[in-house]
């Protein structure tokens, strides 16, 4: 085997492998959150996932986030699955019953393509993770990707972290998967199933 056969997608990108795993959860109907709508593309896939008959709820606080996400979605026909909120996402509670979500996607950082001096903060996000923690239905999966080579990203990384190890002791199952021996800091991907 030759370098130039080597799979460059592998190991997969923290966001792909996210919605690899979530796509064997997901069904047709079930609620589900975007917390950070971003560009909109967990917030396709999701729509994707629950069908017709599911709800998608999108959180982000940029205008341009919101724009960008809804004009993916409306031009895969899946505008009626899908409702925008450019709130914070620490505000998702107040858009979903207690129990009731299938499934909640964090994409942390900053909006690509966009002024990456605005990021996700960890005081916001930690509020995030504990409301979509009330929110998810028994065994519905919290997936956070985190972004720890940049200076405020590192922190809300290890902050995020920490809230998901905590889990462990209320019986939730919890998974980090991360590329290791990387020149900077890489992107990882941590998931919880709630109990």
């Amino acid at each position: 085997m030759k370098p130039t056969d080597l799979d460059p997608m592998f190991p997969p990108r923290p966001t792909a492998l996210a919605q690899q795993i979530l796509r064997e959860i997901l069904r047709d109907g079930d609620w589900v959150i975007d917390a950070t709508a971003g560009n909109g593309h967990d917030t396709l896939f999701l729509a994707d996932c629950v069908g017709p008959s599911g709800r998608v709820l999108a959180f982000d606080v940029q205008a341009a986030a919101i724009a960008s996400a809804r004009a993916k979605v409306e031009q895969r026909g899946f505008a009626g699955r899908v409702e925008f909120f450019q709130v914070s996402h620490e505000s998702m509670e107040s858009h979903a019953a207690q129990n009731s979500v299938a499934a909640v996607m964090f994409n942390l950082g900053y909006l690509p393509g966009d002024d990456h001096a605005l990021t996700t903060q960890s005081a916001t996000t930690l509020a995030a993770l504990e409301a979509a923690a009330r929110l998810l239905k028994w065994g519905g999966a919290l997936s956070a990707v985190c972004y720890p080579g940049h200076p405020s990203g590192a922190v809300e990384a290890g902050a995020v972290e920490t809230w998901m190890a905590s889990q462990v002791a209320k019986g939730w199952r919890v998974a980090k998967y991360a590329a290791i021996a990387t020149r900077r800091p890489a992107p990882f991907l941590l998931l919880a199933q709630s109990s």
